[in-house]
């Protein structure tokens, strides 16, 4: 039987209710999937989300996270916003293309993860695009970031190692990726996305890994496990 590595990425989670707070529904169906089926999740989560909800205001919230064990905490940039959103929607990295301006954000991202003891290696741009200038300082940074195929474009990442590839969790044509990997892409929650943990999407994603379970080895890993 082909061994396969399985991750799955859930974006913007932040301590908010209903977007990865205990007692959420979207958290209970990743327990459920975590006790069916080992399955282990990379949170991609912003430092202060919409510059409400920084997370050094919320350690308990993160060592919840930890303890549970079968999540893995990865930046998300810092606010997930920009000053223009008709330009520039949620991409913060995009719209950030001065040098110093940048390495302030990063600095202000990293004083709030360091503030609840966690460095994280794994990162994901907002919005999935960042500018020239954000990527100089990004793969400088992290060890290892998520990045979707048709929105790099064409950034170098230098020794920062890469990971293309992404299968909505509602989908049933999956690819893989990465060679040997099936890399499933999420959002906690939110109006504007078709992928969030609702129970429909849950219900799809549960039939995919019985499937996928009974036709290979699966290994499920954290994204910096790959």
């Amino acid at each position: 039987m082909q061994a396969l590595n399985l991750t799955v990425a859930i974006d913007d989670v932040h301590p908010e209710i209903g977007w990865g707070m205990p007692g959420d529904e979207c958290m209970e169906y990743l327990d459920k999937l975590h006790s069916e089926f080992g399955t282990k999740f990379t949170l991609f989560i912003p430092s202060n989300y919409h510059a409400q909800y920084p997370i050094s205001h919320h350690k308990d919230w993160i060592k919840w996270l930890q303890s549970l064990g079968y999540f893995e905490l990865a930046a998300h940039g810092h606010y997930h916003q920009t000053s223009n959103k008709d330009i520039w929607g949620e991409m913060e990295f995009a719209e950030l293309q001065n040098p110093s301006e940048i390495v302030d954000r990063i600095s202000l991202m990293q004083n709030e993860w360091r503030a609840v003891g966690v460095d994280p290696i794994v990162w994901r741009t907002p919005g999935w695009i960042c500018s020239k200038e954000s990527n100089e300082q990004l793969k400088q940074t992290f060890k290892i970031a998520a990045i979707h195929y048709e929105h790099n474009m064409g950034l170098d990442w230098g020794d920062c190692k890469v990971l293309y590839g992404h299968d909505g969790i509602h989908e049933t044509d999956i690819k893989l990726h990465n060679n040997n990997c099936l890399m499933f892409q999420s959002h906690i929650a939110g109006i504007w996305n078709k992928n969030i943990w609702n129970n429909d999407n849950y219900e799809q994603f549960r039939l995919s890994l019985a499937y996928i379970h009974e036709q290979y080895s699966i290994n499920n890993k954290f994204i910096s496990e790959l």
